[in-house]
């Protein structure tokens, strides 16, 4: 595992040595994801859930993004994104709540957070990818304009709107596919296609 492109491109990452439920995304999706988000990463904040090892909110950062928040709950994958931040010089520009997913969705909420991105790497199929998507949906956490991409296995459908926010793009890399929503009113701003 890798950063693939921006300021700490080729800094290997760390990667929990009983990895449990943490799934790092292929080289190969990763960069697909990224070529998705291009023009909204830079300047972004990024929101990575289910961050595993960090990797996505560290591929943000190295491609610019002013800030990147990990949530994720196993501690094991916790230290292992901490210490990914201080390899790739991130850990200023970062923070991590390690806490289930919703709860921390809610206290983001609470604290007035604001992300212009959301990854969603939510082990596959589970409940929880749906759940989480519903939540964000009802959240205020999402600026306008804001893209939410949700990874999941290809034999798990999504529904196409999740309240306020639409389904725009769909990409499939084997088994893995990128959902990618926005709020209704703001589905054709440069994610569609």
């Amino acid at each position: 595992m890798r950063v693939i492109a921006g300021s700490a491109k080729g800094k290997k990452l760390k990667f929990p040595k009983q990895a449990g439920r943490v799934r790092p995304l292929s080289d190969f999706a990763k960069e697909a994801l990224f070529n998705i988000l291009s023009v909204k990463v830079e300047d972004c904040y990024f929101l990575d859930l289910f961050a595993g090892t960090g990797q996505v909110g560290i591929e943000a950062l190295s491609r610019g993004a002013k800030l990147a928040i990990f949530v994720e709950m196993d501690r094991k994958a916790v230290s292992v994104i901490r210490e990914n931040l201080e390899t790739t010089g991130f850990s200023g520009s970062s923070e991590i709540y390690s806490v289930d997913v919703l709860r921390g969705l809610n206290v983001l909420d609470r604290n007035g957070a604001k992300f212009d991105i959301v990854f969603i790497g939510a082990p596959y199929g589970l409940p929880v990818l749906a759940d989480t998507l519903e939540k964000l949906s009802k959240s205020d956490i999402l600026k306008t304009n804001a893209v939410v991409a949700a990874e999941h296995s290809k034999r798990q459908i999504l529904p196409v709107s999740f309240g306020k926010m639409a389904l725009v793009r769909q990409e499939k890399y084997g088994d893995t596919v990128f959902s990618f929503y926005r709020e209704s009113n703001n589905e054709n701003s440069g994610i569609s296609g």
